[in-house]
């Protein structure tokens, strides 16, 4: 007889979720966990970066401040030290949380590297835990490219925890982490560059949005190499030389940014029988493995390296796990979100991808500078832009401008429903807020936006 229905391995937002729902679910659940509860979202990702970057957007509002009839007689600087410390206070809560709520679900909580030895045993530092069914959540961790000195670079977890604010920094790669760290420290007033492999910064988002962000941030001081592999980093803490394709940067600090890897070495994958392709759990639409009984969530799996995918999938897992019933994972809804100075965020297909793929894409656009709203809270730069197929019915959206992260929930929910952009823009939206812009775009689809000049014919 098993320990236990279900073992999870792995506390990050893919794991503890998936233990949660299937605690909820009945099952007698352990979770295994080798470092900090809440995983890397909660301790070196999600919470504590967005977490500095609202504490610069404070800071922004209020050297802002006069034109909004307010006055500061004294100037404003940051506090660098006390931003950190709301920081982590913001973390501690968030994870200590996390051990509240597997404690109320009656959830046995294991600290130490989870192995798994075969189908249904799990062993953490010579304890053996067995189960009728395994979540593995391993998670991910930053990767560094191959050119020499690599080594010498911040990561994006290195980062977090840097005492004081750099006067220069190149960035090696222009993804969401990598842009996001660019743009707060350049609010900061650092020197920023940029080095970038592709032709394009974020490479999912609408190009033409994509090249508009890039131009913003160009006049704000940041400068960029697009297309440009760098070829080595050398120097020391304070004085690094970042040489590459056509050129060389100087600066106090070099952030590498160039993505993640599965966290998968060492957990006795391959030898149990798990199927893996560079480092990613390979798993089916049900999350399973190629071991029978063993599902895997998260970064590990390398479909989608976001937080609420991981924990969307560790609801499924759960369920597929431990009853009869199979719920198949659905990404067509999934959202992208990047917190950087103007936000971005964007869901299903943009213009480009529809049209790659066939399709006779329609689009509606809306500009901030048009809304109500965005006049009041003086951010009006960027837009809303809906794609649908030529019944009207959504296909994706990508919206640069304020709160673009909050606003992107609206349309995800209706990509996930099915809607037309008919019935978005027929179902009536408060005034004066941001989603009236949403509204709008939904009725450009058609050409009939009211508050901006109607398309020529």
């Amino acid at each position: 007889m098993p320990d236990f229905d279900l073992v999870v391995v792995g506390a990050g937002v893919g794991g503890y979720p998936s233990a949660i729902h299937a605690a909820r679910l009945g099952a007698k659940v352990a979770i295994v966990e080798q470092g900090a509860w809440g995983g890397t979202c909660l301790n070196l990702g999600c919470i504590p970066t967005k977490a500095l970057i609202h504490g610069v957007e404070v800071l922004k509002t209020v050297r802002e401040a006069e034109q909004y009839g307010v006055r500061v007689p004294d100037g404003v600087e940051l506090d660098w030290g006390a931003l950190q410390q709301r920081k982590t206070k913001i973390v501690s809560g968030l994870t200590g949380g996390v051990q509240t709520l597997l404690k109320a679900n009656g959830i046995e909580m294991v600290q130490g590297r989870g192995r798994l030895v075969e189908a249904g045993r799990v062993q953490v530092d010579g304890r053996d835990l067995t189960a009728r069914a395994v979540v593995l959540a391993p998670g991910s961790a930053p990767a560094r490219p191959p050119f020499p000195g690599a080594e010498l670079g911040l990561t994006s977890d290195d980062v977090l925890a840097i005492d004081h604010v750099p006067a220069s920094l190149v960035v090696i790669g222009g993804g969401v982490v990598g842009m996001e760290f660019a743009s707060l420290f350049n609010l900061l007033g650092t020197e920023v560059t940029v080095i970038e492999m592709l032709d394009q910064l974020v490479t999912p988002v609408e190009p033409q949005i994509a090249s508009r962000f890039q131009q913003l941030l160009q006049r704000r001081g940041i400068k960029f190499h697009l297309s440009t592999t760098v070829e080595s980093l050398e120097g020391s803490p304070g004085a690094f030389k970042v040489k590459f394709g056509g050129g060389e940067a100087e600066a106090e600090a070099v952030l590498v940014a160039t993505g993640r890897r599965p966290t998968t070495a060492d957990m006795g994958l391959e030898e149990a029988g798990i199927a893996l392709q560079r480092g990613a759990i390979q798993v089916d639409q049900h999350l399973r493995t190629s071991l029978e009984g063993v599902y895997a969530v998260g970064d590990a799996t390398m479909i989608s390296m976001l937080a609420h995918t991981a924990s969307y999938q560790g609801e499924l897992a759960a369920i597929n796990a431990l009853g009869e019933k199979r719920i198949t994972a659905d990404y067509t809804a999934i959202p992208s979100c990047i917190y950087t100075d103007p936000e971005i965020a964007f869901v299903g297909l943009s213009e480009t991808q529809a049209k790659a793929d066939g399709l006779d894409a329609r689009t509606g656009a809306f500009p901030f500078t048009a809304l109500g709203r965005a006049q009041i809270l003086g951010e009006t730069t960027g837009q809303v832009k809906l794609v649908t197929d030529r019944d009207g019915y959504l296909l994706g959206a990508t919206i640069m401008g304020p709160r673009a992260t909050d606003l992107i929930a609206e349309v995800t929910l209706a990509l996930n429903q099915g809607l037309t952009a008919a019935e978005i823009a027929h179902t009536v939206h408060a005034h004066p807020t941001l989603p009236e812009a949403v509204m709008e775009a939904a009725l450009d689809v058609d050409g009939t936006a009211v508050h901006i000049a109607p398309r020529k014919r």
